[in-house]
């Protein structure tokens, strides 16, 4: 059977997302980085709405201090970025544990497995957040499957090899809470503290750039 075709004003190059922040993405980059076929085009993330809006952001020319034109730079058209912003003022921030417990798979078929951390949020903050975004983007309809927040880290080929990936992701995050003294009252759960306070817009150029940072949204007022 053939992908659907996505709608011409969505694309597949934008979404609209979560990002760890860079204090805990060490024991996540470490496993994605051997697992994660979708290490060099992705960064962790936990995605809101995907795919997001087409033609997403503006382009602009960098002028260095010598007055040289540098390379393209790329912001969150303004209009987006206001409608964002009218939706997430209403929203608190709040925090998440990214849970290795209970193991998370996904299984896509008998040889295709997909790993991933549970943002477990404070009540239902996180699934409050994204309900009101896609209520205001609701031309970003191309996915109708119900939220489930996640954060991939690797894919399998086996419920083995899953389970394998699952216990070197539990024995990344353990090293690296016995070594982060803000992170080691959690320790026993074997999950990263997150303090969720912006979402982002991520775009990639071409089919096989990386996604980039083109837009900061901070939560509430």
């Amino acid at each position: 059977m053939s992908r659907l075709k996505t709608a011409s004003h969505l694309s597949h190059k934008c979404a609209l997302v979560l990002l760890p922040p860079s204090s805990i993405a060490p024991p996540i980059e470490s496993v994605r980085r051997i697992y994660d076929k979708h290490f060099a085009r992705w960064p962790p993330h936990v995605n809101l709405i995907y795919p997001f809006l087409a033609s997403p952001s503006d382009a602009s020319l960098s002028e260095h201090i010598d007055g040289n034109i540098g390379k393209t730079q790329r912001s969150l058209k303004s209009e987006t970025q206001r409608r964002i912003q009218k939706v997430i003022r209403q929203h608190p921030p709040f925090k998440v544990n990214l849970r290795t417990d209970p193991s998370n798979v996904f299984s896509h078929s008998k040889k295709s497995k997909t790993v991933w951390l549970d943002p477990e949020p404070e009540l239902d903050a996180l699934s409050q957040l994204q309900a009101a975004l896609q209520a205001e983007f609701a031309e970003c309809d191309a996915d109708v499957r119900p939220f489930r927040p996640h954060l991939s880290v690797g894919q399998a080929s086996s419920d083995k090899g899953a389970l394998a990936l699952v216990e070197e992701m539990k024995d990344s995050i353990r090293a690296f809470l016995s070594e982060n003294s803000d992170q080691k009252g959690i320790s026993s759960s074997l999950a990263l503290n997150w303090e969720v306070d912006q979402v982002f817009v991520i775009e990639r150029i071409g089919f096989h750039g990386r996604f980039n940072i083109i837009g900061t949204v901070d939560l509430g007022e």
